[in-house]
């Protein structure tokens, strides 16, 4: 897909919040060859929903990006600003903070299998592991992205199931409030050099239309079935709310509004920094020419000099008491802490650094907003991807929904940031109390390796018990020899027993 290209030829200019955004002017496709008046009308709803949100999702990649302008205060000159570089990443650490804490490990079975349904082979065909975090980031970011399953072209090197995640700034979606699903979604796929959308997946649960543009202007569909009878995409979405299924970016109102406050205080910061570097002084009963190599070159000069006035006259020299920039650092720091208070994110994670290092007690109490709302969103997020799941092995094996696979669940790492000596102490109380932890999977898993590091150590384990078990059998065997039944082998009679005859 094209990069985007908003200052195009087609847009036009609205006012929101006081700034400048720049709107696309995109086309609803009006008429498509190959789709019947119930898909047209569904095609445009979704096309109209998705160049509605567009500026909002496109504002918030602003932010996350830190490209965001400064915004004029009216105390700062508009040259002043101007000349000013300035760029905060809060906006970006608001999202990074949350998504790092999101971490799959894999899916998982009641009986703890290690790879359920051979999923390994086809996520790793799909590069799950690169894909979904980007899908996690592009969701808190959006409010919402979305991951579609399609039966792959073997053929021209695509996998069997194709696995794909879908960014809200390119995408749209309706829900259905009373199953719980999505009933229809769209995805651009491909715009031209002008920054419109000249190639469209629609997903119906009957179908997934492929729509093209052509150079004149008409839209042209490629129909394909859905073997499954139901839309063939899942959404990942942030804080979703009964009346806001997708969701709600992390980058809120409130994360831009403080955001362009803190980054007006670091404008203001710069400018009053050459101030502060040049203290202002005054000077009576000076002559006219005191002052002719310029009032910038006396003040950095070594040596001044002064020569009496008209009159014969001793000048006065004074400095007006030296400004300090601690209100403006008290100022940013409150923004700091207004932005934490916001999004969880603790100030320590944004440029403020105390004099005292935190404790481990005052670091885990800084992240415990941030791990519970991991927690949470883990749980929204596992419920999606024991969907897709689902809908990869039946697209893979071409089978209904068997109670096993209902049963398949995600397995995350631990989103709390913890000491592996802090694990491995509360790891031995709780084997003490439940000594058949220790045998558990769970307990490594609880000790913090990962999910690779678990399977190559149990992987250990059963060679360990298994030279165990032939070292021990050797032993059984080889005492076989001398005894039998737990008797001593019978001696002939007349063998040389070493005595000699009386």
């Amino acid at each position: 897909m094209g990069k985007l290209s908003y200052l195009s030829r087609v847009q036009t200019t609205a006012v929101t919040r006081g700034s400048a955004m720049n709107v696309l002017v995109w086309e609803t496709p009006r008429f498509v060859s190959g789709v019947d008046e119930a898909e047209l009308d569904i095609i445009k709803g979704l096309f109209e929903k998705w160049r509605r949100k567009y500026p909002r999702n496109e504002l918030r990649s602003v932010y996350f990006d830190g490209k965001m302008p400064l915004k004029e205060t009216g105390n700062i000159p508009r040259e002043a600003l101007q000349k000013i570089t300035a760029v905060l990443d809060w906006p970006e650490k608001s999202v990074s903070a949350l998504a790092e804490r999101s971490v799959f490990e894999g899916f998982v079975t009641p009986g703890g299998d290690q790879d359920p349904f051979e999923l390994g082979s086809v996520l790793d065909a799909n590069r799950f592991d690169l894909e979904l975090p980007q899908a996690i980031m592009s969701a808190y970011k959006h409010s919402c992205s979305f991951i579609t399953t399609a039966r792959g072209d073997v053929a021209s090197g695509e996998p069997e199931v194709l696995v794909m995640a879908r960014e809200a700034l390119w995408s749209a979606a309706t829900w259905d409030q009373r199953r719980r699903v999505v009933d229809a979604a769209m995805a651009v796929t491909s715009t031209d050099d002008d920054g419109r959308p000249d190639a469209i997946d629609v997903y119906l649960p009957y179908a997934v239309l492929s729509l093209t543009r052509r150079p004149s202007g008409a839209w042209v569909a490629d129909r394909r079935s859905s073997p499954l009878g139901e839309v063939l995409v899942e959404p990942l979405a942030y804080d979703a709310q009964l009346d806001r299924p997708f969701g709600r970016s992390r980058i809120s109102r409130a994360v831009m509004n403080i955001t362009d406050h803190a980054l007006t205080t670091i404008a203001r910061t710069e400018i009053s920094a050459d101030f502060y570097a040049a203290p202002r002084m005054a000077a009576l009963g000076v002559s006219a020419d005191a002052f002719s190599k310029g009032k910038w070159q006396a003040a950095i000069d070594r040596w001044f000099a002064i020569t009496r006035d008209e009159d014969g006259n001793l000048p006065t020299v004074t400095q007006f008491p030296q400004m300090t920039m601690q209100p403006l650092t008290e100022l940013y720091r409150m923004y700091a802490t207004q932005f934490s208070g916001a999004t969880g994110v603790p100030v320590s994670n944004l440029g403020i650094v105390t004099d005292n290092p935190p404790s481990a007690e005052a670091l885990y109490a800084d992240d415990r907003r941030l791990v519970s709302t991991a927690n949470r969103q883990n749980r929204v997020l596992g419920s999606s991807l024991k969907r897709v799941a689902q809908k990869v092995v039946r697209l893979r094996d071409g089978g209904e929904m068997s109670d096993e696979l209902r049963q398949i669940d995600v397995a995350w790492m631990n989103p709390a940031f913890t000491s592996p000596a802090t694990s491995a102490d509360a790891l031995v109380k709780l084997s003490a109390v439940f000594p058949w932890l220790a045998e558990s999977e769970v307990a490594l898993q609880f000790a913090g390796f990962t999910q690779a590091e678990i399977t190559r150590l149990l992987a250990d384990k059963q060679r360990y018990d298994a030279r165990s078990f032939a070292a021990s059998l050797r032993s059984v065997v080889g005492g076989s020899d001398a005894s039998i039944g737990g008797e001593s082998a019978p001696v002939p009679a007349d063998a040389d027993n070493g005595v000699g005859d009386i």
